[in-house]
């Protein structure tokens, strides 16, 4: 049995975690947020907790968290928004928390397309001369057998690369087809091995989009996740976001399209491949014209106007063949089947009809949608990649109380950025996400940011997005990051809000630092975000071009990040359609949408981008916001106001023509 302990027997002074942690120093503001997450659980009350760096929210809502899942029973939920927290909490905090607590069963869970399906590998094996094209592909299925017979958890990650998708799309495991007890590989499947694992476990760690994925499933009765009533959402400020994109429809060109190849490909490979299923193939190929026009038709939408992004303004602005060609190929499979006596065939087919049916019913979503309640949109991209449809909740507050906030004992949402102002009634978040009542928490940070950083203003004013602008960055960043009594000593985080100017400006500095010898790593190289950020420590003193991504979730403790520059304030692109419906319902009922959302959204990112600099109690250096705007437009005092209170600096941009 584990001991009765209480939050501040471990997190406190001489507590447990001390003596594991021979320089673990108790932290008030730690214990503060540790006490109101238990007090959130034992009142069944919610709570909003911002807790800047330093803080070690994680353990602040860990142990409290535990305790409760031991002293119950009953299961909780931990939410991340990126992986590098989820982390973390699995390979070092929650291994910490076991040596204190040693009965604490914790797992990963994973959706259940990253499991292999053992039935479906054999049965894939056993026709892949119809369903795949190339011998590499039947090299890579050969590959993927192979290691399922040496790996114990069969999750895609297990096999140390990324398998071509359209393999690994027929070995899956997937719940449209699956037997359940009455698969012969029940006994050994990867996916009811981590279910087991999940049903048997106190505490599970999710993502963010997991776990809206199993909200929206919930009243299907197919949700993901076991019963709980107690759910922790770290890195809430993303939860708008992933809340809209979750609780919406979406299509995609390239999902159809891989679709109807999975049944019956131009090569002639596929489902069908059997000459019984002859009378459905037909209707697969006219589903597959039916398909390139379609989209065809969408992407006119993006050329007419310009634009990328296009919103519907009305129903049924595109001519929808689609819909009806895909529930021709459903009904055919439904014909298909009734000849079919082989479970394992039958089984697959019936996955293949519902997921026509869905597609063909997305597509309608979208089209047919009257704009009421949602936000209809095309995203039609000049590169590579294919057109998309999308309908998406207007505003998600109040699908957000009736499914999550009403269902859930209580609900704790922490970041170290929640608050847009200097409040600690969070309103901004409380409006959007549809949060009432509960605890409010708003911690100070443990850092001396008056001692640590320095704030860094540009007063020449000269607009942001102009060439001109771009010219002047340049030329300030050349002698900025080459100076060895400023830019020139430690690591320089550039960061931009569009990835087109990025591109400007860093061709203008490199040949500066690459004379200069400065090691120079620019997003959009083709490197990954974290293989970047593992280089950009390893150097020391590198610098960095890096757009949104780079904003948030980035921790580069000591001399490898001394400088974070801003280009830009960050406000967010104002003709995306739903960015654009939203603005309108605040202008419609009388409001500013500027000053309403569009500056407390900035200002959010803004904490985000300055909380990259100083990570721990020793760390030093500067942040520069170039923007002029803070300083000479009246909503700038907002967000100087929200920043943390370092020395101020001024500089100005050089007058370039």
């Amino acid at each position: 049995m584990t001991p009765t302990l209480s939050p501040a027997d471990i997190l406190g002074p001489g507590g447990k975690l001390a003596q594991e942690l021979p320089r673990y120093e108790s932290r008030t503001q730690q214990m503060a947020m540790a006490d109101a997450v238990a007090k959130a659980i034992a009142e069944e009350t919610h709570a909003v907790i911002e807790a800047p760096t330093g803080v070690g929210k994680s353990f602040a809502y860990l142990v409290p968290l535990v305790l409760h899942a031991l002293a119950t029973g009953k299961k909780v939920v931990v939410s991340t928004g990126t992986i590098a927290l989820q982390e973390q909490l699995i390979n070092k905090d929650i291994p910490l928390l076991r040596k204190i607590l040693p009965d604490l069963k914790a797992v990963l869970v994973k959706g259940r397309q990253n499991y292999l399906s053992r039935r479906r590998l054999s049965n894939a094996f056993d026709g892949q001369q119809a369903l795949f094209e190339t011998r590499d592909d039947i090299a890579a299925l050969r590959e993927i057998d192979q290691w399922a017979k040496e790996s114990t958890v069969g999750d895609q990650a297990d096999l140390g690369y990324d398998p071509p998708p359209q393999v690994w799309r027929q070995v899956q495991s997937d719940r449209n087809n699956c037997l359940g007890r009455k698969c012969p590989t029940f006994g050994t499947c990867f996916f009811y091995q981590a279910r087991k694992e999940m049903e048997d476990a106190h505490l599970l760690v999710v993502n963010h989009h997991l776990y809206f994925s199993d909200l929206s499933l919930r009243d299907e009765h197919a949700g993901i996740l076991p019963a709980h009533d107690i759910v922790v959402f770290d890195e809430a400020h993303t939860l708008e976001d992933v809340a809209t994109d979750h609780l919406g429809t979406s299509v995609h060109e390239g999902q159809v399209r891989y679709f109807l190849d999975s049944l019956w490909s131009q090569k002639q490979r596929g489902l069908l491949g059997d000459d019984r299923f002859e009378p459905a193939r037909e209707l697969v190929e006219h589903a597959r014209i039916a398909n390139v026009q379609f989209w065809k038709d969408v992407a006119l939408l993006g050329i007419d106007r310009n634009e990328e992004t296009v919103r519907l303004t009305a129903p049924n602005q595109v001519a929808n063949p689609l819909s009806t060609a895909l529930e021709a190929v459903a009904k055919s499979l439904e014909a298909v089947l009734a000849r079919v006596d082989e479970e394992n065939e039958a089984t697959e087919l019936k996955a293949q009809v519902n997921r026509a049916y869905a597609f063909a019913g997305s597509v309608r979503a979208v089209l047919e949608a009257d704009g009421v309640d949602h936000v209809s949109y095309a995203h039609v991209p000049r590169g590579r990649g294919g057109a998309s449809l999308s309908r998406s909740p207007l505003a998600v507050g109040e699908l957000l109380k009736e499914k999550l906030f009403d269902e859930m004992k209580t609900v704790i949402l922490t970041s170290a950025t929640l608050a847009a102002d200097d409040s600690e009634r969070f309103l901004f978040l409380r409006r959007r996400l549809g949060i009432e009542g509960g605890i409010a928490l708003r911690l100070d940070s443990p850092f001396n940011y008056a001692e640590q950083a320095t704030l860094v203003l540009n007063q020449t004013p000269l607009d942001p997005s102009s060439e001109r602008y771009e010219k002047a960055v340049a030329s300030w960043l050349s002698d900025y990051l080459t100076d060895p009594d400023q830019g020139a000593k430690g690591g320089t985080f550039v960061l931009f809000t569009s990835y087109r100017q990025l591109q400007a400006v860093h061709d203008l500095v490199r040949p500066v630092l690459d004379r200069h010898r400065r090691f120079v790593l620019r997003h959009g190289d083709g490197l990954g975000r974290a293989a970047m950020i593992d280089l950009f420590k390893r150097t020391g003193d590198a610098v960095l071009f890096g757009t949104s991504s780079f904003w948030e979730g980035v921790d580069v403790p000591g001399d490898a990040l001394r400088h974070v520059i801003i280009t830009k304030l960050p406000f967010e692109v104002p003709n995306h359609p739903v960015v654009e419906a939203r603005h309108h319902e605040i202008q419609k009922r009388g409001g500013n949408a500027f000053m309403e959302r569009t500056v407390p959204e900035a200002i959010l990112r803004l904490k985000q981008g300055f909380g990259r600099l100083i990570r721990t109690n020793t760390d030093t250096g500067h942040v520069v916001i170039l923007d002029h705007r803070i300083l000479t437009k009246a909503y700038g005092r907002y967000f100087l106001k929200a920043l943390p209170q370092a020395k101020i600096q001024m500089t100005a941009l050089p007058d370039v023509a």
